[in-house]
């Protein structure tokens, strides 16, 4: 149900209640009631007409010219309308010129307008203050807003009943002035630890009577001075009902934001947790269907397949474990570079054009390096050295002497070759290389490239330690 149709219901319901109520208490005078229910339906129509349509059709959608016309020429006929009620049913006997302007048509027709102007501001603001950021000064703002009318509704409705009971409710304004000083500031400071229990109950103290002596002022001099004692008893009471609550609901508030902070970070942690098996999963899965082919390999006697599927097992283990981390032993970093070798001459085997050959000893002390570091000068090397139609070689060479690593490759240049699956896969390229040996190695190391049309030479001197870290002095 939208809001137009909501307002419509209530207007309805309070136009059919006032025509009720004029009914009752003007049975016996006829003529008075029927003008009493002209206007109270020129009233309602003019409301209506306002709110649900001139408003959302014409205002609502820029057609502000229109709208500004429109509303004129709706205020020019509910004076009318009026004024033609004061003129025909035996009110008075004047012409209808004269009501126009002398009759209290004028009043209530702007009046009316004016309530009309203001229930759309007040709309407007709310609107405003509801669909944007909530920020501490926007609720305050709303909840003033809130209390400022009621407080007003209250007062206006207590004066009929009695004076001394309108007096009283000018308090209410003073009820949440002392819940937003307890709310927004005291408490708040009360729990960061800024004030300790004795100061906030100082504070608390004083801040209540500073706060209740502008009502009370307003209090005594609209009740002429009668209400002394009450006015001081009324102060006390309310500050006794707030102050207790406002501490309580506060509190309570942040126990559950607490606790609902605690259920999202646990929730969090479960996700993470279900995302973590999950990307497990498909490694796991993807092993296992290796495994299979690896059997099925041995079963046919195919042995370079079994052993390309083992070596292949292997270095997927190692990226996506061991890659993740910062620095790995140098150890774990030539085992992978030997299987990733091993495992390209079972594909260049066969050819007796290819020669490959390589000499990287075995490290025995713990020294640390950045996981696949190495790996792209020799992915580069059988990208661009490997051709399956023409004479081709590669020869690497590592070598540790006490913290320097030294690695070299040399390699032929095939370039255009377009049949070797090599050539399409890009790798992690050598200007990915430099820029990592930059961030982590900055100042200790020295690459040398030296390049030909047949020949690619490569020479990486990198001084490493013997720790988890990557940067030396």
């Amino acid at each position: 149900m939208n809001l137009r149709r909501i307002e419509f219901i209530i207007l309805t319901s309070i136009y059919l209640f006032l025509m009720l109520l004029i009914y009752t208490r003007t049975a016996n005078e006829q003529s008075h009631a029927m003008v009493y229910q002209i206007i109270g339906l020129t009233i309602f129509l003019t409301t209506i007409s306002f709110i649900c349509y001139l408003r959302p059709y014409l205002f609502g959608r820029g057609k502000t010219d229109w709208g500004i016309g429109a509303t004129i020429l709706l205020f020019i006929l509910s004076w009318s309308t009026l004024t033609w009620c004061y003129s025909n049913i035996n009110i008075n006997h004047n012409s209808w010129k004269d009501n126009f302007f002398d009759s209290p048509s004028f009043p209530i027709s702007l009046f009316t307008f004016i309530t009309l102007f203001a229930y759309e501001g007040i709309k407007t603001w709310f609107y405003y203050f509801s669909h944007k950021k909530e920020t501490l000064i926007r609720k305050i703002a709303k909840e003033a807003f809130i209390v400022v009318i009621s407080g007003a509704l209250l007062t206006f409705i207590s004066f009929g009943l009695s004076s001394y009971l309108a007096y009283l409710t000018l308090a209410i304004p003073y009820g949440y002035c002392l819940y937003a000083l307890q709310q927004y500031l005291l408490l708040e400071h009360l729990e960061s630890g800024k004030l300790n229990r004795s100061l906030y109950t100082i504070f608390t103290i004083i801040s209540a009577i500073l706060t209740y002596i502008p009502f009370a002022s307003i209090i005594k001099i609209a009740s002429g001075a009668r209400l002394h004692n009450e006015i001081i008893l009324t102060g006390v009471l309310i500050s006794i009902m707030i102050i207790p609550l406002t501490y309580i609901l506060y509190f309570n508030q942040r126990k559950q934001s607490r606790q609902l902070v605690n259920l999202r970070n646990e929730l969090g942690q479960t996700e993470s947790d279900l995302k973590l098996l999950q990307s497990q999963i498909n490694p796991h899965f993807l092993f296992n269907v290796m495994n299979t082919i690896y059997g099925i390999a041995l079963q046919e006697n195919a042995e370079r397949t079994a052993e390309g599927i083992q070596k292949l097992g292997d270095m997927m283990r190692f990226m996506l474990h061991e890659n993740q981390q910062d620095s790995i032993l140098l150890a774990r970093e030539i085992e992978y570079l030997k299987e990733y070798i091993d495992l390209q001459t079972l594909r260049t085997a066969p050819v007796e054009m290819i020669k490959i050959t390589y000499e990287i000893p075995e490290v025995l002390e713990s020294h640390a390096i950045a996981p696949m570091l190495l790996i792209p000068f020799i992915e580069n090397a059988f990208k661009h050295g490997i051709s399956l139609n023409k004479p081709s070689w590669i020869r690497i060479h590592l070598n540790i002497h006490k913290d320097v690593l030294k690695l070299s490759v040399y390699n032929s240049i095939h370039r255009l070759n377009e049949r070797d699956p090599e050539s399409n896969k890009s790798g992690l390229g050598l200007d990915n290389v430099k820029h990592r040996l930059n961030l982590l190695y900055q100042g200790n190391y020295e690459l040398h490239i030296e390049e030909t049309p047949i020949e690619f030479f490569t020479l990486l001197t990198l001084k490493i330690g013997k720790s988890s870290t990557h940067a030396y002095s």
